[in-house]
């Protein structure tokens, strides 16, 4: 099973994933418990904010009576609202300045909120919701012990229209590198580059091989890096990860050499940075290449699909709103094993469905959320389709996986 180790910030800031116990579910929203808050009315609200801004979060917010069903469900006892008064406005308003746009209302229809949501605010005042859904304001040195939950939003890496944002630029071809200081296996290295939406590095003239081994060796990987060549699914012939045309290679005398591996490396400890062929499972940094073009409207690939391939939703990791349905086929007699490497989907809307087979074969798994490093295999069949469907995939990066077959 692959482990997954993220390594963005090295390279550009993070799109950090929820917060450990933390749910996602919807638009990218994480929610969670945060622990509990003992204070005073006056002091409550203060201390709320500050536990959440801990993990980037804020207390919670309600817009609509789906959100008042959710966290009225969450709510064993008091729990803290972000609500703040606007002291210009003197209107409350959610800590993230968005109005109160929703009120709650009994099945009766009469309210079920406190009569000063409606009067002009006072600061020092914390608001508490319960399990029956209603809204209270508390504003007194009297002690209390609350809930703590907080919402995280996720903000998908956003793709520069061009340049090398985050990357080094090597001017003579438009193509964009980096190297990563972390140490991965060949398939987790190419996970990796995916997530910041490259690949690992092709190198198709000598200028290119020499700033790859600069930038490697100005990063301190001195002891190789890996490149995006591997034989997998090729026979003995090598090709590039990224599908571009093998036009060029560098080998150090004597290589590649039968028995040594599939995967290619390239030496940096010499500044004629040749390559040798490495077994795939190896730990070695990475180097990553993108271009500088804008990013293509996503589209959904028909595949074939090889066994070992990292396969991705369409416009991973910047976009997850693309449909696309795969079919994930291995030798007959063999059962189909699928690695969900990396699932970001709004639990509200967004599915990744897995079958025990193809056409009217049954489900499999149906996963949402977050998931990383789960492994699915089909009962009988030698062929799995997979289904991608989100339902607005907002704010999220959408899925990565892999197969083989057993």
């Amino acid at each position: 099973m692959l482990i997954l180790l993220l390594f963005l910030s090295l390279f550009q800031p993070a799109h950090s994933s929820c917060p450990e116990g933390f749910d996602l579910i919807r638009d990218g929203e994480c929610r969670g418990e945060h622990g509990t808050v003992y204070a005073c009315h006056d002091e409550s609200i203060k201390l709320a904010m500050d536990q959440c801004k801990e993990i980037q979060g804020q207390p919670l917010s309600i817009h609509s009576e789906e959100d008042q069903t959710y966290w009225s469900s969450r709510a064993s006892d008091w729990i803290i609202m972000g609500l703040l008064c606007n002291s210009i406005t003197q209107k409350w308003q959610w800590m993230d300045g968005s109005a109160v746009d929703y009120k709650p209302r009994t099945p009766s229809d009469d309210k079920n909120y406190a009569n000063t949501l409606n009067n002009d605010c006072t600061n020092g005042w914390t608001w508490y919701l319960n399990s029956t859904g209603y809204w209270s304001g508390g504003h007194s040195t009297a002690m209390m012990d609350s809930h703590l939950y907080c919402t995280v939003q996720l903000h998908p890496p956003v793709p520069a229209e061009d340049g090398c944002v985050g990357f080094d630029d090597d001017r003579e071809d438009g193509e964009c590198y980096q190297v990563g200081e972390a140490a991965e296996t060949w398939q987790e290295a190419q996970m990796n580059c995916k997530l910041l939406g490259a690949n690992l590095a092709s190198i198709h003239n000598q200028q290119e091989n020499s700033f790859v081994r600069r930038l490697a060796a100005s990063k301190g990987a001195l002891n190789g890096v890996f490149l995006g060549a591997t034989t997998s699914g090729k026979g003995t012939d090598y090709g590039w990860v990224d599908g571009s045309t093998w036009d060029y290679e560098n080998f150090h005398q004597g290589f590649p050499m039968a028995g040594f591996g599939d995967c290619v490396a390239m030496d940096t400890s010499l500044s004629a940075g040749q390559w040798m062929n490495m077994d795939c499972s190896s730990n070695l940094p990475v180097s990553c290449i993108r271009d500088q073009k804008p990013v293509v409207i996503p589209t959904c690939s028909a595949g074939p699909w090889e066994e070992g391939t990292i396969i991705t939703s369409p416009g991973f990791p910047y976009s997850a709103s693309t449909f696309c349905d795969y079919f994930l086929a291995v030798e007959v007699g063999k059962k189909v094993e699928v690695e969900i490497i990396f699932l970001e989907a709004n639990s509200c809307c967004d599915s990744l469905l897995l079958y025990d087979g193809y056409l009217g074969a049954p489900v499999l798994a149906n996963l949402t959320g977050e998931q990383r490093n789960v492994t699915y295999i089909t009962t009988s069949s030698n062929m799995m389709r997979v289904n991608w469907q989100p339902n607005g995939g907002v704010n999220v990066r959408g899925m990565a996986m892999t197969f083989r077959g057993v």
